[in-house]
């Protein structure tokens, strides 16, 4: 029969000072094919929460959250299982970069992967590893996994202080909780507890550099990448100190420390969008002093102009590049742009849809649109830009 020991029985005595020296015993005992962990986590009575993001608010009050010594002993006992996979994968004969690997933040296949199945995954050895071998790898990954998602599920409750910053950014708030709870994951894997710094402190930094990141890349219309924009910031810095602003390119660029190629691409491409909808004037809504937009826009002639058919032509472009894709691809250029009728959905809406994580989206995303550029019918399809 098997020695059973619960997670926070088996991270109770450890200290950072004298970790070194505890952990070759602790590793021993893991490693102890008559050894195993228990994973069952005390819980919280869940709170009412109600408004923004209620339901989630609720969901993760349950999970109790760690003061320092908590967060140390965790982090401890996370690295703990972390050199039992590293020593289980070397002696399975696994490949460096298989051993050095940290389990993905979205695949989950370890805690379902049934006895016997020959998946060849995380936790998976080789198939020519015998079934002992194959059974260790299996549980070791499954721990570590489970210890990883509890940790991020403690810290959950960073995401809210510092979403509220950004509460008024033209990004869906679900895709910003999103964003964080997978930099989270990110936090866990990177984290040292050697460095003297709380956990809660280096994954705020990770959470808030997620919400930048997502606000640089969805907050607009037409995607300016990040680089572009955190540039135009210090463009924008200096843009009242040179003489002639934004059509000064090279003082700006000297003033800037900014390449000047740099800073002519930032100045053309940092453009915002505005809706021929929106109001203009001095009432700045249904006030008389306002009226829409579209009014600046002078038409000589506001007949209709004639059809001679591109309308078609252009769908029946599309309609032929994107039938080049993979079925997955089309089906997420289809969904992101509202192809054959269809609503426009965001990357959180898709990656629900299809069961995969948001960065995964942005992954296909950007690998059909490149396809879609260098195919022929790319070159077709520019004509009508």
């Amino acid at each position: 029969m098997k020695h059973t020991l619960t997670y926070d029985e088996l991270i109770a005595d450890l200290r950072v000072e004298s970790f070194e020296d505890q952990a070759p015993a602790i590793l021993d005992r893991l490693l102890d094919s008559e050894f195993a962990l228990d994973f069952t986590f005390s819980r919280n009575e869940p709170k009412a929460a109600s408004g923004f993001m209620g339901d989630f608010r609720h969901d993760i009050s349950r999970y109790p959250v760690m003061d320092s010594a908590g967060e140390l002993r965790f982090s401890m006992g996370l690295e703990l299982l972390w050199r039992r996979l590293q020593i289980l994968r070397t002696g399975a004969g696994m490949s460096q970069e298989e051993i050095e690997r940290y389990p993905d933040a979205s695949d989950t296949r370890c805690l379902s992967c049934a006895p016997g199945q020959q998946l060849n995954c995380f936790g998976c050895s080789p198939e020519t590893c015998n079934a002992d071998i194959r059974e260790q790898l299996r549980q070791a990954t499954q721990d570590l996994v489970l210890a990883r998602n509890e940790m991020v599920a403690r810290n959950l409750y960073l995401v809210f202080p510092l979403l509220a910053r950004y509460r008024h950014v033209h990004v869906p708030a679900e895709d910003l909780v999103q964003d964080a709870n997978e930099a989270l994951f990110r936090a866990v894997e990177g984290f040292d507890f050697n460095r003297g710094v709380r956990f809660k402190t280096y994954a705020g930094y990770w959470v808030n550099q997620a919400f930048l990141n997502a606000i640089y890349n969805q907050s607009r219309t037409v995607r300016v990448p990040a680089y572009i924009q955190k540039a135009m910031k210090k463009v924008r810095a200096v843009e009242q100190e040179v003489e002639g602003g934004l059509y000064n390119i090279e003082a700006l660029a000297e003033r800037s420390g900014i390449d000047a190629k740099l800073v002519s691409q930032v100045v053309q491409r940092n453009r915002f969008t505005l809706s021929l909808d929106g109001q203009f004037g001095s009432g700045g809504g249904d006030d008389e002093g306002s009226a829409p937009m579209s009014q600046l826009i002078e038409s000589e002639n506001e007949a209709a102009e004639p059809d001679f058919g591109e309308a078609e032509a252009l769908a029946q472009h599309l309609e032929d590049a994107v039938a080049r894709l993979s079925s997955r691809e089309q089906e997420v250029v289809r969904m992101r742009f509202g192809l054959g009728g269809r609503g426009i959905a965001t990357l959180s809406e898709v990656g629900r849809k299809l069961g995969i994580s948001l960065e995964r989206v942005r992954q296909i995303q950007r690998a059909a649109l490149d396809k879609l550029r260098t195919s022929d019918q790319g070159s077709k399809l520019e004509h009508f830009a």
